[in-house]
């Protein structure tokens, strides 16, 4: 878009533009009426250009059809006023001129193109326009146009070309790509929204599935050291297990109370607490059944 600047220098020839004799080449001037449609010609020749430029993909695929462009570029008005002779030469019919060049277009065009390049993450259109020197008003743009025009050798048509004005018509150009490209974009915004959120989705209901796998394996620990342990428990004689009795409550609640802080100090995600809480009371289970083995051995050996 806005940014690159590409030289143009664009020509347009008027097919019916006929001209008296050879003595009237020299009258040619930039005010004449064949002088200003040659230029209106060349510079919607220059619009199209810039447009079609626009309007491709990064791979150089064109986004809008160039009849759709052109037939686009056909309804804008263009008004040339001002209009100055500003090098003249003796021995040449080609004239110099400088003229006040107002584009106009309509405000729903110019909402589009500002919708179209913030949807784009692109400054705003204003900068560029400023940055280029023209003025804007609410339905068109206005700036000061070098060109220079010529007729043919024998007076058939007029040629109009101007060189140094692709900054200009870079952002007459970007205005209409921009608005043009408008619905495309938001189109393609959208798509990408939702194949990012898909893709989001997915990888949370991945997520989801390895925090539950993991959970359900920690649990399994857990379960499996439960049912160790009162193995254990249970092998101890009964006399001494009455004795271990309040040891061994206290121990549950201590492990109950320890664990859970630990699952909530690892992780603020609930799964990932559950996890590290089941983990916790495998491990503490399994210290506490080789401790338990201690009583069983003291008790087998009287």
């Amino acid at each position: 878009m806005i940014g690159k600047r590409v030289k143009f220098a664009f020509a347009m020839a008027l097919a019916a533009m006929s001209l008296a004799s050879c003595s009237s080449l020299t009258e040619t001037g930039c005010s004449d009426e064949a002088s200003k449609s040659a230029l209106e010609a060349a510079v919607r020749d220059g619009l199209e250009k810039v447009t079609i430029s626009r309007a491709k993909d990064e791979n150089g695929n064109s986004l809008i059809p160039a009849s759709s462009i052109r037939a686009s570029i056909a309804k804008i008005k263009l008004i040339i006023a001002d209009i100055r002779t500003t090098k003249e030469d003796p021995d040449s019919t080609k004239r110099f001129c400088t003229g006040s060049l107002k584009i106009v277009f309509t405000p729903e065009t110019f909402e589009s193109a500002e919708a179209a390049r913030e949807l784009l993450g692109l400054s705003k259109i204003s900068n560029a326009i400023d940055d280029a020197g023209l003025d804007k008003g609410a339905d068109y743009l206005q700036g000061e146009l070098d060109y220079a025009v010529q007729p043919t050798d024998d007076g058939s048509k007029v040629f109009a070309e101007f060189e140094g004005a692709d900054g200009k018509l870079e952002i007459f150009g970007e205005v209409v790509a921009a608005s043009l490209l408008r619905e495309r974009i938001e189109n393609k915004v959208r798509v990408e929204k939702q194949e990012a959120e898909q893709a989001r989705k997915e990888e949370e209901e991945a997520v989801n599935a390895m925090l539950t796998a993991e959970y359900e394996a920690a649990a399994a620990q857990r379960k499996a050291s439960n049912e160790a342990i009162a193995v254990v428990w249970n092998s101890i004689d009964a006399d001494l297990r009455q004795q271990l009795l309040a040891q061994q409550k206290a121990w549950i609640k201590q492990k109950d109370a320890g664990c859970k802080v630990e699952g909530l100090q690892y992780s603020t995600e609930p799964t990932e607490q559950r996890t590290a809480e089941a983990t916790c009371q495998a491990r503490e289970n399994t210290r506490r059944m080789e401790q338990l083995r201690g009583y069983i051995s003291y008790n087998s050996g009287y």
